[in-house]
């Protein structure tokens, strides 16, 4: 199995990135090291994405929706993660086929959980995509890219300048999407685990426009414990 997937991986990414995709998995399974290529993507108004499939239908997806929503496992929303998310702020924008959701994203204006009990804060006029997903059903028709535009006009008329994005140094098919929809990279984030501790880095660029990643202790929602360098904190709202 580790063969044929090896030998899959080197068909589609060559040598050098195969290997770069095991190093990687192994130093996270054994030390914590998390590696991310940060990207900003200003916001721009544009047309409707003319590859929007037939019987697809964008839009902001109500808070009824989502709960709605968590009833379908495939669609990987847990009810205690929406009311999270919608007690924040944050807002879902779908693609629905009929009164079928079949692909969202979501997009915070504070922070958001991000992996492995990390969290990502962010600072207007700056907003953070995360939790990205599309039924199988449905991938491979650009979906993804369709719900990203649409959800940048919405945002582009509430005030917001750019998106962040996070995408792991060897999550290869991320970062073409990333390129594909004209994410700049602007530098690195990343953590590794050191005696039960979290110790994180970042580069100056990440540093310099307020994006922080920090580890939330369980348990204690108001008050995050912030292992880099505290960021302004904007105190307006969405």
């Amino acid at each position: 199995m580790s063969f044929d997937n090896l030998r899959a991986d080197i068909g589609r990414w060559g040598w050098a990135r195969s290997l770069l995709i095991r190093v990687m998995s192994r130093l996270r399974r054994h030390t914590g090291l998390r590696i991310y290529r940060v990207n900003v993507r200003p916001l721009v108004k544009r047309p409707p994405w003319p590859a929007v499939p037939s019987g697809i239908a964008l839009r902001v997806v109500e808070p009824e929706e989502l709960l709605k929503a968590t009833g379908d496992p495939e669609l990987d929303l847990r009810p205690d993660f929406v009311r999270g998310a919608l007690a924040r702020g944050d807002m879902a924008f779908g693609a629905f086929e009929g009164d079928r959701l079949v692909g969202y994203t979501w997009r915070t204006f504070t922070s958001a959980p991000h992996a492995d009990g990390l969290w990502v804060r962010v600072d207007r006029p700056f907003q953070y995509s995360y939790q990205a997903f599309t039924r199988p059903s449905h991938r491979r028709r650009r979906i993804h890219v369709a719900i990203t535009f649409f959800a940048d006009t919405h945002l582009l008329k509430r005030g917001y300048a750019a998106e962040v994005g996070f995408v792991e140094i060897s999550n290869f098919a991320s970062l073409a999407v990333a390129d594909f929809l004209g994410r700049r990279r602007i530098g690195y984030v990343g953590c590794v685990k050191w005696f039960g501790s979290c110790i994180s880095f970042r580069t100056s660029a990440v540093r310099k426009i307020g994006v922080d990643l920090f580890e939330r202790v369980p348990d204690a929602p108001a008050e995050p414990r912030v292992i880099l360098t505290p960021s302004r904190r904007s105190q307006t709202a969405p």
